[in-house]
């Protein structure tokens, strides 16, 4: 039962992500960096960064990206290595599954899923348009999930399940970008820019999740009951800015606010969700007799056990597009570009956490036509991040590939990958 429960984990994360997807910063070659790109984002790549790096000079004068896609699946708690240290035990004492708890953070198992797409998206010039999805999604199981089936229970003592909750997010986008240069004195090229995206999506959140569980010397008692609300948005627009200056040949400082002006009016299928389950004394007595009359739908009256859902209209409601800082440094000499990126969301949701994230990247085209890139990420949701990633520069094709591990670089740490990879024409190099 151990192993079966230690097996189910991924699955079970996968399952309940799989329609939500990390927001729209999933460029392969910003990927294979370990997410430092804000400073070299440039042409179609710069308004999922910094639609001001459309002004520097270096930007391309057009490109196009065909398709870009990226998708990932991560959780806080379970590594490939924990995995094949524990699966193969026939038995586990208990130090064992003390260790295997102590992998499961207090407030319990977290996963993400995330998304990103990009379809005939381009830029020419100093404007950009780009049009792709967007989407997040997250879950936490309560610790007490695995406590019990690892441990055991006790008599007389209540259990809850409380801390547990999930939200999905997904938003189809259309942006018009445009960076402005502007002459100062203290730079050797300034710009500033700014996007206007058009958006229209779906939401999901539990807003209130409370089961408890109580044993007694014969049977134990079940209470529980949850609400969650979501909808559909038909149309919303945000607004992001951003400022961009190269300070000499080598260096370029660029920071950008996505979402600094936005909301989304959730004014169609506004749902809200309620449930409930009770369940009195059950025992290996009388659990035969939690059985439904097929006519009515209803609970035989001597049942110990009884639960009900219903939905409610409810009422239109808005909320903020999740706002995001990032700030950026490129350091270039010769074939080799090193950057850095800080990155900070004001709140916590699908797509952004309050958590600052850190992340260091280099670039190597001593072979021009195939750039080889690194990277290593701290802090955010991911926490430990490495990547890798390399391109094909073929004339004015370009191809892109990453792959950031959420541990360090040896498989067996990982606690999920997120990969990328881009196609399309005089992509930026």
């Amino acid at each position: 039962m151990r192993k079966t429960i230690l097996a189910g984990i991924p699955a079970a994360a996968a399952f309940l992500l799989v329609p939500s997807m990390l927001f729209g910063q999933l460029t392969a070659r910003g990927l294979g960096m370990g997410g430092a790109y804000t400073a070299l984002a440039r042409g179609v790549h710069a308004p999922d960064w910094n639609p001001a790096n459309l002004g520097l000079p270096d930007n391309p004068s057009f490109s196009l990206t065909l398709v870009s896609a990226g998708i990932g699946i991560e959780n806080n708690s379970a590594t490939l290595d924990l995995y094949n240290q524990y699966a193969v035990d026939s038995y586990w004492d208990p130090d064992e599954v003390a260790n295997l708890l102590d992998q499961i953070p207090d407030d319990g198992l977290e996963a993400d899923v995330s998304a990103s797409a990009r379809m005939l998206s381009f830029s020419a010039g100093h404007f950009a348009l780009t049009v792709g999805l967007d989407a997040g999604g997250n879950v936490r199981l309560d610790k007490t999930f695995f406590n019990i089936p690892l441990v055991g229970t006790r008599l007389n003592t209540v259990y809850s399940f409380d801390n547990t909750r999930a939200a999905a997010l997904g938003i189809a986008k259309v942006g018009l970008s445009f960076g402005m240069p502007v002459e100062v004195d203290f730079a050797k090229a300034f710009a500033l820019g700014a996007t206007v995206h058009f958006d229209g999506g779906g939401y999901g959140q539990s807003e209130k999740v409370e089961v408890s569980l109580g044993t007694k010397d014969y049977g134990i008692d079940l209470d529980g009951g949850y609400e969650a609300r979501y909808g559909v948005c038909m149309n919303a627009l945000g607004f992001d800015a951003g400022l961009a200056a190269q300070m000499n040949d080598r260096w370029t400082l660029s920071l950008g606010i996505k979402n600094l002006i936005g909301s989304m009016h959730w004014n169609k299928e506004v749902e809200e969700a309620f449930g409930y389950f009770h369940g009195d004394s059950i025992d290996v007595l009388n659990i035969g007799d939690i059985e439904k009359d097929d006519s009515t739908g209803s609970y035989m009256e001597n049942s110990p056990y009884a639960d009900s859902s219903w939905t409610v209209e409810g009422k239109s409601f808005s909320t903020r597009l999740p706002v995001e800082i990032r700030a950026g440094a490129a350091y270039r000499d010769g074939d080799v570009a090193l950057t850095i990126d800080y990155a900070q969301g004001f709140e916590d949701g699908p797509w952004t956490t309050t958590r600052p994230r850190i992340a260091i990247g280099t670039e190597w085209r001593k072979i021009g036509w195939f750039p080889l890139r690194m990277g290593v990420a701290v802090g955010g949701r991911t926490g430990i991040g490495t990547s890798v990633g390399f391109g094909l520069r073929l004339g004015s094709f370009c191809l892109d590939w990453g792959l950031l591990n959420r541990g360090f670089l040896l498989p067996k740490t990982t606690k999920g990958l997120v990969m990328a990879l881009e196609m399309g024409f005089g992509l930026p190099k």
